[in-house]
């Protein structure tokens, strides 16, 4: 008996990516993308440079084409190669987007834009948590006080009517 396989599939194994997980990865990623996420004008491509099955569509109707790049969770990514990505695909300054696949078949997408940015400075880190840790005190403390201040307002509203 002949085993029926998905048109899609069968297009993406066409591709003659070196390692044959690529093409199966790239589909689960193009159905949660078609099925799940519904993006509009999904199309999927092989750039030979890189080895690589990529996906483009919009989330929405009237949005730019997102560039998706399927890839195992095992698979090991580098700033390096991001850069060469970014060049060889056509991500129109958008960035791109990559989908992680685990063997359980759960996909987790993160967005990548160009460029880099250093990190903040230990004392500007320590600042900024400082400065978080001092507004969450205050939100507590005015949350403990929620009903005498409700109380002074409601009485000075009642003043001011007479």
């Amino acid at each position: 008996m002949d085993a029926k396989i998905h048109p899609v599939l069968k297009q993406l194994l066409d591709f003659g990516c070196r390692d044959q997980r690529c093409a199966s990865v790239a589909f689960a990623v193009y159905m949660d993308l078609s099925e799940v996420k519904a993006v509009w004008d999904l199309r999927y491509d092989f750039c030979k440079d890189l080895d690589i099955i990529y996906l483009t569509g919009r989330e929405q109707e009237t949005m730019e084409p997102n560039v998706y790049i399927p890839l195992s969770a095992s698979q090991t990514v580098s700033p390096e190669w991001l850069c060469k990505v970014q060049k060889a695909l056509p991500t129109q300054n958008r960035g791109l987007t990559l989908a992680f696949k685990d063997a359980d078949s759960t996909i987790v997408y993160y967005n990548v834009t160009e460029g880099l940015e250093t990190p903040d400075s230990p004392e500007t880190v320590q600042n900024k948590k400082s400065v978080e840790e001092k507004k969450k005190l205050m939100q507590a403390e005015l949350w403990r006080k929620r009903n005498v201040l409700y109380s002074s307002a409601k009485s000075n509203n009642s003043n001011e009517e007479l």
